[in-house]
């Protein structure tokens, strides 16, 4: 998708609306599918000599996978951006975005927004329960009465506990 912002390069200082809507992939972030629908930018641009400067807010809705119980996560984000695009980028500012000819494509500008707001992990609630290490069960849904009545889960890690309690020479 482009934006045509010759009206900002021939009349530099003039801020000119905008409204665009932008078709992102599904991406895989942190082991997790991550979608974005509904993703929409709206401000203004204004020209100033070979670089024209966008800000406005980024409307979408992000679907991933709750990090405790893997249950389908949809949340609405709004979030603010200013950023610059420039006809010759300059090798020592990568945040500028490249401004071709008299176009932009605001496609990396909305990936690169949602990227930096999204969580290391979703979760459905704060109060998310997970599921059962042993059976597998979400316990947001159904109990389960695998670490009840005292048995212990054997640890992979017992081993190592075990190290530390011998007395030996190393």
């Amino acid at each position: 998708m482009a934006l045509d912002v010759s009206r900002a390069l021939m009349y530099p200082g003039q801020s000119y609306p905008f409204e665009e809507a932008v078709t992102l992939p599904t991406m895989e972030i942190l082991d997790d599918m991550v979608s974005f629908e509904e993703v929409r930018l709206a401000g203004t641009f204004t020209g100033a000599e070979k670089i024209v400067g966008f800000s406005g807010t980024l409307v979408a809705t992000v679907h991933a996978h709750c990090g405790r119980c893997v249950s389908d996560v949809a949340r609405s984000v709004r979030l603010p951006f200013d950023e610059a695009f420039a006809k010759t980028p300059d090798p020592d500012d990568p945040d500028l975005y490249p401004l071709d000819g008299h176009t932009v494509d605001l496609t990396d500008l909305a990936k690169d927004v949602l990227l930096l707001d999204l969580p290391m992990r979703f979760l459905c609630s704060q109060a998310c329960k997970g599921l059962c290490p042993v059976c597998g069960v979400n316990r947001n849904i159904q109990r389960c009465t695998c670490q009840e009545g005292g048995t212990k889960l054997p640890n992979p890690f017992s081993a190592l506990s075990e190290m530390l309690t011998k007395d030996e020479e190393v």
